[in-house]
C-alpha cells in the first residue's frame, strides 16, 4: 500500500484520473451494498416460534404432496404393464338367424303385390319383307324392326332431327349402325328432307349442320355477300373450305330459293 502510494505521484495525469474514477465506484458501490442490507433487515419483523412452527410444516405437507404424487404415478405405470395388450382388431360376432318354426310361414303379400303390378307387353316385330320410310318413322315404329331397340331408335330419330332427314340409308353409319343389315326395312323420299335457305341463313344457322363448318358457312355467306344470291354450289368447288364429297353431301340440304 506504502508502495503504491509512493508511485502515485509517478503517475501521468490521465493514469492518476483513472484510478480516483475506480476507487470512487469501489466506494460507491460498497456504500450502497451496505445500505441495502441494513435498510433490508430493518423492515423483516422478527419471526415467532409459532411462525417458523407454521412454516416447516407447510413444507412438510409439501414434501408428502410430492411423495404421494410419485407413488401414485409408479403404481400406474406397473399396472399398465401388468394388463395384456387389445388386440387391434376383434371381429364382431356372426349372427345367426333364428330357426323359423314350423308351424310359421312366410308372408306372401310382396308376392301378390308383384302379382298386381301392369306388365309391359313385348313389342311385336316386323315381318322380313317390310319397309319404312326412315324420314317418317317415329322411334315406337322404328322399335318393330328386328335388332332395333330403344336406344338405337332415340339415336335414328336424334340424328334425322339434326340433319333434316335422310337422302340415303347409308349414312347411318355416321351414327356407327350396319346399314347394310338395316338397307331392305327403309326406303326414303328426298322430298321430305328439311332444307336450308342458303340465300337467307346467317352463319349460325348454317353451322349448326353436321355437315357445315363454321369456315364453311362463313364461306357461303361471304360470297352470297359479294356476288349476291346463290344457285347452285359450283362456284365453291375451287375453295380451299370445300371439298368435292363435302358439297355433295351439303348439296342435299341447301334450297336456292
Amino acid at each position: 500500500m506504502w508502495q503504491f502510494l509512493k508511485d502515485y505521484h509517478f503517475y501521468s495525469t490521465s493514469d492518476k484520473r483513472a484510478i480516483l474514477v475506480l476507487l470512487t465506484l469501489i466506494a460507491f458501490t460498497i456504500g450502497v451494498t451496505l445500505y441495502v442490507e441494513h435498510n433490508y433487515q430493518r423492515d423483516i419483523p422478527p419471526q415467532t416460534d409459532a411462525q417458523v412452527q407454521a412454516f416447516a410444516d407447510s413444507l412438510q405437507q409439501v414434501d408428502s404432496l410430492r411423495a404421494n404424487r410419485r407413488r401414485a404415478y409408479a403404481e400406474s405405470r406397473s399396472n399398465v404393464e401388468r394388463q395384456p395388450a387389445k388386440p387391434v382388431y376383434q371381429p364382431r360376432p356372426r349372427y345367426e338367424r333364428p330357426e323359423r318354426p314350423a308351424t310359421q310361414h312366410r308372408d306372401t303379400t310382396p308376392r301378390l303385390l308383384l302379382d298386381t303390378l301392369p306388365r309391359y307387353e313385348k313389342t311385336e316385330k316386323y315381318q322380313p319383307g317390310t319397309v319404312v320410310d326412315l324420314n317418317k318413322a317415329d322411334t315406337t315404329e322404328l322399335k318393330k324392326i328386328p335388332g332395333i331397340g330403344t336406344v338405337i331408335a332415340n339415336m335414328i330419330v336424334n340424328y334425322r332431327n339434326q340433319l333434316g332427314g335422310y337422302y340415303e340409308v347409308e349414312q347411318l353409319r355416321e351414327i356407327n349402325l350396319d346399314a347394310d343389315q338395316l338397307m331392305s326395312w327403309f326406303s326414303i323420299d328426298e322430298a321430305d328432307i328439311r332444307k336450308i335457305p342458303v340465300n337467307r341463313a346467317n352463319v349460325d344457322r348454317l353451322r349448326r349442320h353436321p355437315y357445315i363448318n363454321f369456315y364453311q358457312a362463313k364461306a357461303l355467306v361471304e360470297h352470297r355477300r359479294k356476288h349476291g344470291d346463290l344457285t347452285s354450289l359450283k362456284p365453291f368447288v375451287l375453295y380451299e373450305e370445300f371439298t368435292e364429297a363435302e358439297l355433295e353431301k351439303i348439296n342435299h340440304y341447301l334450297s336456292f330459293d
